[in-house]
């Protein structure tokens, strides 16, 4: 634990009160050398190739100039030379990730052996691969995966909390503009044309929920950046602006929805910060108690919500998906059907779940049913568990922790894990090998766990 904890820096203690002069003069001193150290992951060529990389992931592996559903592209490998380049590529980019883990090897085995949960999910997608219903698939997919989280533990090692969320910012504020300028002038691809919402901005992304889900997810971190520069600071009111404009034309009305309560979290801990920790409790039963009295009204009055939506009883024929899906997940309730090998199109099982709810698909709109459906039980009680210790850790940073820094990057990380668990209602990317969103919720998770075990060190010194 030790090892791990003394890759990121602990905040010393406070000065006494007639050093108040000299702790400003530090803590100024401090923030300085920071910012230094901060401007200069920019000289370095890493920084550049790991943005690239990240690109990758954001575009979910798919080019800008390409306008089809997401449904038709996941099937679309049929043929020979569609596999070979699809399987090529995830290899090129798993070695790419590799370069960065092996660039601090030490430091990722170690965050790997920490993060033993969220390690041993692609580890058990390749070793089910023999069950799976397209092994070569499972295979390559499993391994971008393990690529993918590698170069998150890569990440946080190598950088600072605010030089991730600076990182995020520069990828968030090129993307989202690109977005807004693709759905302007560049319509034929920038708008989710061929997935039947001619007016609804996708922009450089590969659907309408996608530029949602993001653009949400980079501006949380744009929110709790703390620029170093003026002109960063422009940056971060700039992407805010970008991303809430994304979010409206994206016309996803789980973005909607989610936008919402990241405005409610946001307020709420904010809040929280007035209160001493031992009226937390109190405060957090205020807010239990509201938020089971709007589950109430929702459970009782559902049309009311629906409408709010814009969706039908059904949610837009979801409750059909997953009555079919549920179907399946009982024939091979332990271990699924493979890793990314269950949706195969108009073969294996998903060809029944098609012919069921007469829809093209390539997820079951919920996170939870497609890692049940794919790794069965045993990959569901591992997601269930990563969420748990998730919370464990952020709530336990919450109530005990008086590091204001620490508070910033618990109560981010923790923004991203409650979203990630309500997006995977009714959408699907958990533990996704190309899904920038999946990796962001395995950072959070990561960022947590480094906070925690910064909390225990320090509470034994």
């Amino acid at each position: 634990m030790a090892a791990l904890v003394t890759t990121q820096r602990i905040a010393p203690a406070a000065a006494p009160a007639g050093g108040t002069i000299n702790a400003a003069s530090h803590a100024v001193s401090r923030r300085e050398s920071q910012g230094e150290e901060s401007a200069k992951i920019w000289v370095r060529t890493s920084t550049w190739g790991l943005l690239l990389l990240l690109l990758y992931f954001a575009l979910d592996g798919v080019s800008p100039f390409v306008n089809e559903p997401t449904a038709t592209r996941a099937v679309a490998t049929s043929s020979a030379g569609g596999v070979m380049v699809d399987r090529a590529g995830k290899l090129v980019i798993f070695l790419a990730c590799m370069l960065f883990a092996v660039h601090r090897h030490k430091s990722v085995r170690r965050m790997s052996m920490q993060m033993k949960l969220v390690t041993s999910f692609p580890i058990l997608a390749l070793l089910l691969s023999p069950l799976s219903q397209l092994t070569t698939r499972t295979l390559s997919s499993g391994t971008l995966l393990l690529g993918s989280i590698l170069l998150i533990y890569y990440m946080m090692v190598r950088y600072t909390f605010d030089q991730v969320l600076e990182l995020l910012l520069v990828l968030g504020t090129a993307t989202i503009m690109a977005s807004i300028v693709f759905a302007l002038a560049l319509p034929q691809y920038g708008l989710d044309e061929m997935g039947g919402h001619s007016e609804a901005w996708k922009g450089i992304f590969s659907a309408k929920n996608y530029l949602g889900n993001l653009a949400l997810f980079f501006m949380t971190g744009a929110v709790s950046y703390r620029p170093r520069t003026a002109f960063l600071r422009s940056v971060r009111v700039a992407q805010v602006l970008f991303c809430l404009t994304a979010i409206a034309f994206s016309r996803a009305a789980t973005a909607y929805l989610l936008t919402a309560v990241y405005i409610a979290y946001f307020v709420i801990l904010r809040s929280l910060r007035r209160f001493r920790k031992k009226d937390y409790f109190l405060v957090c039963l205020v807010f239990a108690v509201t938020l089971s009295a709007a589950v109430a009204l929702i459970v009782l009055w559902p049309d009311f919500l629906f409408e709010l939506l814009g969706k039908d009883v059904t949610l837009t024929g979801r409750t059909g998906i997953w009555t079919a899906v549920m179907d399946s997940i009982l024939k091979r309730p332990l271990f699924g059907y493979g890793y990314q090998a269950f949706w195969l199109g108009l073969e294996g099982e998903s060809y029944r779940v098609i012919l069921e709810v007469s829809w093209l698909l390539a997820q079951a709109q919920n996170g939870f049913l497609d890692v049940t459906v794919e790794l069965g039980v045993a990959g569901l009680a591992i997601v269930i568990l990563v969420f748990g210790f998730a919370f464990r850790d952020g709530v336990a940073c919450l109530f005990q922790s008086r590091d204001q820094r620490q508070l910033r990057a618990v109560e981010w990380y923790l923004a991203i894990v409650v979203l990630t668990l309500i997006y995977n209602l009714d959408e699907s990317f958990l533990f996704e090998p190309k899904h920038l969103g999946s990796m962001m919720f395995v950072l959070a998770c990561v960022g947590l766990k480094i906070e925690w075990l910064r909390l225990r060190a320090a509470s034994k010194v």
